[in-house]
């Protein structure tokens, strides 16, 4: 109860019906791709409220609380907007959760997936501070607010829809607001965040997979296609329940990887190692890297979860690597463009340093870049061997490999080491 009175998100969206649903969107997707979107939009934005722990209700229109909770789910409360103009459903809204005693209500629309848990929970602490907050949209709208009382001058005379809103809006308030990060909305085609397809070679990871794949589902427009080596653990059965899609392969993570990009559909691609988890708003980081016509390939810096002795030293050796060096390995979580992964043939089926000649390649056709984001990676065979004489065998493999040692008698070398 004091939760509910605390901290409230209102979500307004739609029951994605085709021909009712992002009808701006129409023309490039058709009725029923723009309904997809609104269905998939909601969902994601429903998530990421949830895990908030705010009180979460969703104010709907064209449909009922029955269709709505068929589609979202229990754990919610489901109100019908009513009738009237945006600015009369959004203070309806305000002013019933007020009147029930609310302290602190946030409105949010499920046109705005980068609109993530931390930016929700980032308008809850400004309200703290603040009397109202307000998330900027790009096309001169917002994509939230939160208020802590009610407010009806802030949705008279709007012009809903314009490229005014959010500048009539100001003009209108007698404070101004704490203004969060300006984000985009999806109106047009062009605003739609392209799709990235992760790629996970798996072999008896089960104990790892779940968070990794957990990771994975925190993006959005995303598909996670996990190609098994031929597991004799619960790892395909995990893998499915996390909704991957499954492939079966002869094992050898070259051959893995390459047989998931084959079947990957969406135009961005990441290859993650399966006991290893993307940070928060990783496919915002993807995209935005991507976006630069110059950079062929990114990775992302490299933390490892178990602390031990020297560690912190192969964390840095890593980064430094990467970023000065511009060599980053395959357990930071390679990115790239499918085209460009395409166009140099893909990863080379060696049974090691496949990820090295692949980044190799990549570096002929742009630029390689690192975020300043980390992925967390498992320490296991540092953990297994010592961090020391593991440096050394990796070391010494590397240095091998650029001397032209035969990549089967430096996989023996590598995988030897663990058995010794």
């Amino acid at each position: 109860m004091a939760e509910s009175l605390s901290r409230n998100i209102l979500i307004f969206t739609r029951y994605p019906r085709p021909g009712r649903a992002k009808t701006r969107l129409i023309p490039a997707l058709g009725e029923a791709g723009a309904a997809d979107l609104q269905r998939r939009m909601t969902e994601f934005t429903v998530g990421q409220a949830r895990n908030t722990g705010a009180r979460v209700e969703v104010r709907y229109t064209d449909g009922d609380a029955a269709s709505m909770q068929s589609w979202l789910g229990d754990g919610l409360v489901y109100v019908g907007q009513g009738e009237g103009s945006l600015g009369e459903r959004l203070a309806r809204g305000f002013d019933q959760r007020f009147a029930a005693g609310a302290r602190r209500v946030v409105a949010v629309g499920c046109d705005c997936p980068d609109n993530r848990t931390g930016n929700m929970l980032a308008c809850f602490e400004a309200l703290e501070q603040s009397e109202w907050a307000i998330g900027p949209a790009v096309d001169g709208g917002y994509y939230m607010l939160g208020l802590t009382r009610p407010a009806p001058e802030l949705f008279s005379n709007i012009d809903w829809g314009g490229e005014q809103v959010l500048g009539q809006t100001l003009a209108a308030a007698d404070s101004p607001p704490f203004f969060l990060p300006e984000l985009r909305d999806v109106d047009r085609a062009d605003d739609m965040p392209s799709g990235i397809s992760v790629v996970v070679p798996a072999l008896n990871e089960v104990g790892a997979i779940g968070d990794s794949l957990d990771s994975v589902n925190q993006g959005f427009n995303v598909e996670c296609i996990v190609v098994d080596g031929g597991s004799a653990d619960d790892t395909v059965r995990q893998a499915a329940a996390h909704g991957a899609k499954v492939l079966r392969s002869a094992p050898g993570r070259a051959r893995q990887m390459n047989l998931g990009a084959a079947a990957a559909a969406e135009p961005l691609l990441l290859f993650l190692h399966a006991d290893t988890v993307l940070p928060e708003n990783w496919d915002r980081t993807v995209r935005q890297a991507l976006r630069e016509e110059k950079i062929a390939l990114g990775a992302f810096r490299l933390r490892v979860r178990e602390r031990m002795p020297g560690i912190a030293w192969i964390e840095r050796g890593a980064n430094i690597r990467s970023r000065i060096f511009r060599r980053p390995y395959g357990d930071q979580g390679l990115f790239m463009r499918l085209a460009d992964f395409r166009r140099v043939g893909g990863y080379p089926e060696l049974p090691i340093m496949e990820d090295v000649e692949l980044v190799r390649r990549l570096r002929k056709g742009g630029r390689i870049a690192t975020a300043s984001d980390c992925v967390t990676t498992s320490g296991r065979r540092w953990r297994r061997l010592g961090v020391a004489r593991a440096t050394l065998c990796n070391q010494a493999v590397v240095l091998g490999y650029r001397l032209g040692v035969a990549p089967d008698r430096l996989a023996w070398l590598y995988r030897g080491s663990v058995r010794q």
